[in-house]
């Protein structure tokens, strides 16, 4: 399996890298953003997490010890059962990190006021996909739903298994602005729009 930490500045010195050379003066970009890594972990051996960026937040996964993704198709669109839900992971090709797989969780970034408000919906993403769901959403997918809530515009509290889940995702400095972000909808919210 893969040493975390070194996986990790790995993907932060890469993006950081693929920012300084290739994305500078882009309108795509959101200025308040910086590139980090929010909540890798181990999952049936694989290595798996979430990279931010100013231009785009993608789930990213790492091949099992035991696993050879080198024959997969670039590109290719590949199904995988995470606890929540099934994701359907697009094998890349990044140029310092090597053969992975990429769920695109939101691009533009331009709805997220700050860092702090991207990594906690980061977080807040990967602590519910990591609880296991009996009968997991057919369709997870509500881009618009999404939008309203990351803009504030909506607040979600909904009722899972018997008891509430809703997490206070972002404050500006001012705090003078929350967005109120339920796991379970975020889950159920998020677009895929691969970059």
């Amino acid at each position: 399996m893969h040493d975390l930490q070194q996986l990790t500045c790995l993907i932060e010195e890469t993006f950081t890298r693929i920012q300084e050379e290739q994305m500078q003066g882009i309108p795509l970009l959101n200025p308040m953003l910086q590139v980090a890594t929010v909540g890798f972990q181990h999952y049936q051996d694989r290595s798996i997490g979430i990279v931010i960026t100013p231009w785009m937040m993608n789930l990213i996964m790492f091949p099992a010890e035991n696993e050879d993704w080198s024959e997969m198709e670039l590109g290719h669109k590949q199904p995988h059962r995470l606890p929540a839900n099934q994701y359907k992971f697009m094998v890349n090709e990044i140029d310092g990190i090597g053969r992975c797989q990429t769920h695109s969780l939101y691009s533009p970034m331009h709805e997220f006021v700050n860092q702090q408000h991207a990594e906690a919906a980061a977080r807040s993403f990967m602590q519910t996909l990591m609880v296991e769901v009996e009968e997991p959403d057919e369709d997870p997918y509500d881009e618009e739903l999404l939008g309203r809530i990351l803009r504030g515009e909506e607040e979600v509290e909904i009722d899972v298994d018997g008891y509430a889940i809703a997490e206070q995702v972002s404050e500006t400095a001012e705090e003078s602005r929350e967005s109120a972000i339920s796991r379970r909808e975020l889950l159920r919210g998020i677009t895929h729009r691969e970059t």
